[in-house]
């Protein structure tokens, strides 16, 4: 492999690395989390840990294997991420469709796809060829802003000291916060030695497209048929849950929300309501028509509206969510989990969707000690209240 003057090599080339951080690198350390799963799941399938399979529909499933690897090697980091993905996710099963796989079901998802990057980063570091490391350039270009805004400063501090003054504050202060940036841009980058080892690997005529990514050759192996869209991710709303044993998805529910109208405070509000029209109904009544008939009328109106109202639409509301249960129990799957930042204004919202059995699942707020004991793909024991639309207990 011919090395660039200049830049030091490491002891071995991409050839002596596993497939997948060569797939990582060839991908300029940004693969999608489907694809970084899939060049590990091949190493796994290589050592029997995993089988590639397809179900009577023709999905793709993946389905555990062996315990531990054929050849006696310990498993690499990132392939236990990948080996712990498919056991979380298979869950009491043997087997678990690809795409439920590669599917966004919340937190866990987000847990996994960032911890498969950085294992497969971690590896590509120790070679040499990777770095967790902003955008290149980024540090001069940071410096050259401010070094430019403290000499406009100084500038504008000839001609108008108090200007200067005025504005030194904030644009000192937006210098400081500047110097912060890099580490927010901060990702899994090629190296110096990482550029070139890739562009020689290349060079060589390996990692073009249809080359199975310039890896070792594929003969021998099953064909893993991914490209169709049994093996996408589900769109969005839509989550895979395995309850009753067998795999499937259902839709994303909408959380309980509590009745009000059919409640004493909603009863409290037509009354409210009616006290206040009734007071400016009978001056009305009163002052303007000395309470003759078509005063009478008028002073009477909002109480006999109040009475149509509570009897013709409260009433039976009332009657009808009094005849729903006040408690029902259930045992069902969380098959997704989300964690909302409700930032400075808002309160954070722990969310939590288990499917019942029914084509959407049911979705639930709940407390931060109750979502850590939580994991997709769990059972769990809920219990709420049809009558007061709200979440008793749930525990796994």
């Amino acid at each position: 492999m011919s090395v660039d003057q200049g830049v030091k090599m490491p002891p071995y080339g991409l050839e002596e690395l596993p497939p997948p951080v060569v797939a990582f690198l060839l991908g300029g350390c940004k693969l999608r989390p489907r694809e970084q799963l899939v060049d590990c799941l091949r190493e796994l399938a290589d050592e029997g840990l995993v089988r590639y399979e397809t179900d009577a529909a023709g999905m793709p499933v993946i389905s555990l294997g062996a315990e531990s690897p054929r050849s006696g090697r310990p498993l690499q980091p990132f392939e236990q991420v990948a080996l712990a993905r498919v056991r979380t996710r298979a869950g009491r099963l043997t087997r678990v469709p690809f795409s439920a796989l590669v599917s966004d079901d919340g937190d866990d998802y987000k847990n996994w796809a960032r911890q498969q990057a950085d294992e497969l980063g971690q590896e590509a570091r120790q070679a040499g060829l990777a770095a967790k490391s902003p955008p290149g350039g980024i540090w001069r270009l940071i410096l050259s802003l401010i070094a430019v805004a403290i000499g406009v400063l100084v500038i504008v501090h000839v001609i108008d000291w108090k200007a200067a003054d005025d504005a030194a504050g904030p644009v000192l202060s937006v210098a400081f916060l500047a110097l912060f940036v890099p580490l927010f841009l901060r990702r899994w980058r090629l190296t110096p030695a990482g550029d070139t080892a890739v562009a020689a690997w290349r060079r060589d005529g390996h990692g073009v497209p249809g080359a199975t990514r310039g890896l070792r050759p594929d003969s021998g192996r099953t064909v893993w048929a991914l490209d169709g869209t049994g093996a996408q991710p589900l769109p969005r709303g839509h989550a895979w849950s395995s309850l009753g044993g067998q795999w499937h998805t259902v839709q994303l529910g909408q959380a309980l929300s509590r009745p009000y109208w059919s409640t004493l405070a909603g009863l409290g509000m037509t009354v409210a309501w009616a006290f206040m029209g009734s007071f400016f109904s009978v001056i009305i009544g009163g002052a303007a028509l000395s309470f003759d008939l078509e005063g009478k009328l008028i002073a009477i109106a909002p109480a006999t509206l109040a009475a149509v109202v509570i009897a013709a639409l409260w009433l039976p509301a009332f009657t009808s969510r009094m005849r729903l249960p006040d408690a029902t129990t259930f045992t069902g799957e969380v098959v997704k989990l989300q964690y909302v930042d409700g930032g400075s204004d808002s309160p954070d919202h722990y969310l939590v969707w288990v499917d019942d059995g029914s084509p959407a699942s049911m979705k639930f707020d709940v407390t931060p000690v109750v979502y850590r004991r939580l994991s997709v793909g769990g059972l769990v024991q809920v219990s709420w209240s049809p009558r007061r639309g709200c979440l008793n207990d749930i525990t796994p």
